[in-house]
């Protein structure tokens, strides 16, 4: 009897159709930056047609949120990894295994800032595109904060996960523009804000420094992404 494909056969095909477009688009965004790559040269080098290539992703800008969701969602894998411990070791922890899958995307990564700053932009990190991503992102940090020994008492908890999120945003950039060797001064910057949040729980016992923190994690919370109903329980 002739041999009949299952859906899954195809589905896994379809699959691999579109992750080889996606690591041809990857691989020009690095080489070319993301203006000068085109939806045709991105379709010759993962040899396919055009219509192949749009039939997975409309727009160069789909293919950027697509790598948004990868990397998301191994950063959400990577914290449910981490064993318990303090606050400021559990943010090292998961930080240091960030930045080393990342590694491999550097280039990319650093091609596609113009793209991920630009105001209005459909792949804006901050923009209303990447609202959902950010949220999750959000979601990572408040389980790294639900396993922390060491957490202050107040509402500053509530906060914990959008200061942190900060943080990972400002070294991922510092990462990707770091002409040191091997990205040094980004890991000396890891081990300076590791010391620092190991200091915080201190700092955090006097009011006006547990305030201030709450104040600040107030005000960036509309742009990094609220805490939700479904969020990690950060009460006291």
């Amino acid at each position: 009897m002739e041999s009949t494909e299952t859906n899954e056969t195809k589905i896994s095909k379809g699959e691999r159709t579109r992750e080889r477009i996606l690591a041809a688009a990857l691989e020009l965004f690095a080489e070319q930056g993301f203006e000068k790559a085109t939806m045709r040269g991105i379709a010759e080098r993962a040899e396919c047609s055009l219509g192949l290539a749009y039939r997975y992703f409309r727009t160069k800008e789909e293919m950027v949120l697509a790598l948004y969701e990868r990397l998301v969602e191994e950063l959400a894998a990577e914290a449910k990894l981490l064993p318990p411990g303090t606050l400021a070791s559990r943010w090292a922890a998961i930080e240091r295994a960030d930045i080393a899958r990342l590694l491999p995307h550097r280039a990319t990564l650093t091609a596609l800032f113009g793209a991920g700053l630009t105001p209005g932009s459909p792949t804006q990190v901050l923009g209303e595109g990447a609202a959902h991503w950010r949220r999750r992102i959000h979601a990572v940090f408040q389980e790294v904060v639900a396993g922390a020994s060491d957490l202050p008492k107040g509402p500053i908890r509530q906060h914990l996960p959008t200061l942190l999120y900060t943080g990972h945003l400002l070294l991922v950039l510092f990462w990707a523009q770091d002409p040191t060797p091997n990205q040094k001064a980004t890991f000396d910057l890891l081990a300076f804000g590791e010391e620092m949040l190991g200091r915080m729980w201190l700092a955090l016992r006097l009011p006006w420094a547990a305030q201030s923190a709450a104040r600040l994690g107030a005000i960036l919370e509309p742009l990094f992404g609220a805490p939700r109903e479904d969020s990690v329980n950060t009460t006291p």
